[in-house]
């Protein structure tokens, strides 16, 4: 297993190196900075590369570097000087694209990245622990697993503040290793000891869980229809944050859905039903970000929900036309169950936003397909009942690199798509043509409307699992939200 330290300055960097990474703008490059410090030798060969990387393109560029110099080789990776308004001035797509393959080989490694401002460390952190997972089947000795130093640096000197960056890699790490991990390893049982295990040295911090027909006695009863069948039983895991003369309470709803057969409404069979596994990219982001503001300490309670169960089909599978009572207490009429998460989500939602009360709630889950045609693989699709929420989560994407754009928000609209002659609702819109990921959002607000909070959707379905590796999408927007928040 490949391990992932971060340095705070050039002396603390290995002596000896089979790799040397660079990162920088080019602009940065030419002027000289991000070299500094790492020898004649890499000083020389990196200027010169820089001038042939293409940014967006053959980004990195390598070379031997002659005996007697720090590292064996050398590879260049050249960031965009300017960038769209709709990208993160953080590059951590950029830089996570320009790394991956060349760290973590035989050997030690070690990664040095340019940033314009301390603000950027994060967001690069994220981009570097993305691209070393965790998981790994293969059968090979381990010897070509290397271990990587990371060191973070701006004009002005080398990134200092490392054990903040430490625990972001970690917590990252974590959350694409459980994506990564097929359902006969991560069941729901497995999940809930996963969570628990990751937040057991956290401090203030409670767990309990809801499983199997606890769930029907505490009325989630579309989270304990999607998963009663499977042979590991459906469960909500809480995790409540709770430090003294906390200021105010936020809920995290995460989508933990360990598999998705599409239930009887079944998934054909093709290329995306290979990754259903993913499903369960909601809920590892949260548990993930509430590590990272716990141990971080932030001075408002977090209250994290991951709504776990493996959509499966079997004897009690539930069925289209069934109608469920949810724990808002509205009715609904399954009209297809592929469309189970938006159930767990939405009982999940309910059951926090009355027991605790939060202010504020966000959600995130791999809901939708649609997502992906509506904003893209790198965009998560975000929508929310408050103008200045999505505001803030949209410049939150931006300065964590989780790129995020808002969708419609017309309950008017979007309402009559989800119309049963003998329930409240159905599960599915009617028409698929008609804003369906913005319309699968409205049905988790129809059934906490009634509570007056400000609440967030996230639809991570592209960005949360891509080349078919778990990516820790969400997990900084999330965060960053949630600071921004806590703030006022």
């Amino acid at each position: 297993m490949t391990s992932l330290v971060f340095v705070n300055s050039v002396a603390a960097l290995p002596a000896e190196l089979a790799t040397l990474v660079v990162v920088a703008r080019q602009a940065d490059f030419a002027a000289g900075w991000p070299l500094q410090g790492l020898g004649a030798e890499a000083q020389a060969f990196g200027k010169r590369l820089a001038v042939d990387a293409q940014p967006g393109g053959a980004a990195a560029q390598s070379t031997l570097l002659p005996e007697g110099a720090r590292a064996r080789k050398l590879v260049v990776v050249a960031l965009r000087d300017t960038l769209s308004r709709h990208l993160s001035p953080t590059q951590g797509q950029e830089i996570g694209n320009g790394i991956r393959g060349h760290l973590g080989g035989k050997g030690q490694s070690a990664v040095v990245i340019a940033l314009q401002s301390e603000g950027q460390a994060e967001a690069a952190a994220r981009a570097v622990a993305r691209v070393l997972p965790l998981y790994d089947r293969k059968t090979n000795d381990g010897s070509g697993n290397g271990d990587v130093t990371a060191l973070l640096r701006t004009s002005a000197g080398d990134v200092s503040a490392i054990a903040s960056l430490q625990v972001v890699a970690d917590s990252t790490r974590l959350c694409c290793r459980l994506v990564d991990m097929p359902p006969a390893e991560l069941d729901t049982t497995r999940f809930e000891a996963e969570a628990r295990a990751a937040v057991a040295d956290l401090p203030h911090v409670s767990v309990e869980s809801l499983v199997g027909d606890a769930l029907l006695e505490a009325g989630l009863r579309g989270l304990h229809a999607v998963g009663r069948t499977a042979m590991a039983a459906p469960r909500l895991v809480v995790l409540d944050y709770a430090p003294p003369n906390a200021s105010a309470t936020i809920a995290l709803i995460g989508k933990g859905l360990v598999y998705d057969t599409g239930g009887i409404t079944l998934k054909i069979v093709d290329q995306r039903s290979l990754t259903m596994k993913c499903d369960m990219g909601g809920a590892a982001a949260v548990l993930s970000a509430f590590i990272e503001l716990a141990r971080g300490g932030i001075g408002v309670r977090v209250v994290a929900a991951l709504a776990m169960a493996e959509n499966a089909i079997g004897p009690d599978a539930y069925r289209p036309d069934d109608v469920l009572r949810m724990h808002s207490g509205k009715t609904v009429e399954i009209n297809n169950t592929d469309a189970e998460g938006r159930l767990a989500l939405a009982d999940a939602a309910s059951y926090i936003g009355r027991k605790y009360g939060p202010s504020a709630l966000i959600d995130a889950a791999t809901l939708t397909g649609a997502q992906l045609v509506a904003t893209g693989k790198m965009h998560a699709a975000i929508v929310s009942n408050d103008g200045d929420f999505e505001a803030l989560a949209l410049q939150a994407g931006l300065d964590s690199g989780d790129h995020c754009m808002p969708l419609l928000w017309s309950p008017e609209l979007m309402k009559p798509e989800f119309k049963s002659k003998v329930a409240d609702m159905r599960n599915s819109v009617a028409d698929r043509m008609n804003a369906q990921s913005a319309a699968a959002a409205w049905f988790v607000w129809a059934h906490i409307e009634d509570l007056g909070l400000r609440w967030l959707h996230i639809d991570l379905a592209g960005p949360a699992f891509l080349d078919n590796r778990g990516t820790g999408y969400g997990i900084g927007l999330i965060v960053d939200c949630v600071r921004s928040l806590a703030k006022g």
